[in-house]
């Protein structure tokens, strides 16, 4: 498996202020799109956000990828990309959601359109989650 520092370098990957890290890889000169490289470490997590758009997740490389998903701040549902065929998954708009390896790392890359912006990302309070969400899932 490669080494996450390497593919760190390589993709020239920084800090999310949800967690993890990422690079912007394309957007479109009239922002219609935006995609980004996105790895989490073994025991990172992506904190619980949501965006006013859909984002799709596509698995690239390294171990499965589980994105615990609430719509209603109370009940979750998840869904793993990344094993039994299943390579990418689409989150829709105004959906909390939250992601974590299953293993040493996992390499995603995520599409939004129109194109990302902040002022369209909201990051959960740091002890936010779901009311029923089990904190004890790896």
């Amino acid at each position: 498996m490669a080494d996450t520092k390497d593919l760190i370098k390589k993709l020239n990957l920084i800090a999310h202020p949800e967690g993890g890290h990422f690079a912007e890889s394309f957007r479109d000169e009239n922002n219609n799109v935006s995609l980004i490289y996105y790895m989490l470490k073994k025991n990172e997590w992506s904190h619980w956000h949501r965006l006013t758009k859909n984002e799709t997740l596509h698995f690239y490389k390294g171990d499965p990828l589980k994105i615990f998903i609430s719509n209603d701040g109370i009940n979750y549902t998840s869904v793993t990309i990344g094993e039994d065929d299943n390579f990418h998954y689409s989150v829709m708009a105004n959906n909390w959601f939250a992601m974590k390896s299953t293993g040493e790392y996992s390499l995603i890359g995520c599409t939004v359109a129109p194109g990302f912006d902040y002022k369209d990302f909201e990051l959960a309070p740091a002890d936010w989650k779901p009311t029923n969400f089990n904190t004890n899932l790896s």
